[in-house]
């Protein structure tokens, strides 16, 4: 069975990411919050990383 990216944010448990697209050196992944309110989306880069999303889960 295949799960689409919706589902796989969905069933994310607080403090949980999953990485949901990017190559090696370039990625982004949706991290849910320690209390599970929110969730962000990630850019990570070879310099670092940065939030260019949040939304209330």
């Amino acid at each position: 069975m295949t799960t689409t990216i919706d589902q796989r944010i969905n069933g994310l448990e607080p403090g949980q990411e999953i990485r949901i697209s990017g190559t090696d050196e370039l990625w982004v992944t949706a991290e849910r919050s320690g209390n599970g309110k929110w969730l962000r989306f990630v850019r990570h880069t070879p310099n670092g990383f940065t939030v260019f999303k949040t939304t209330r889960f």
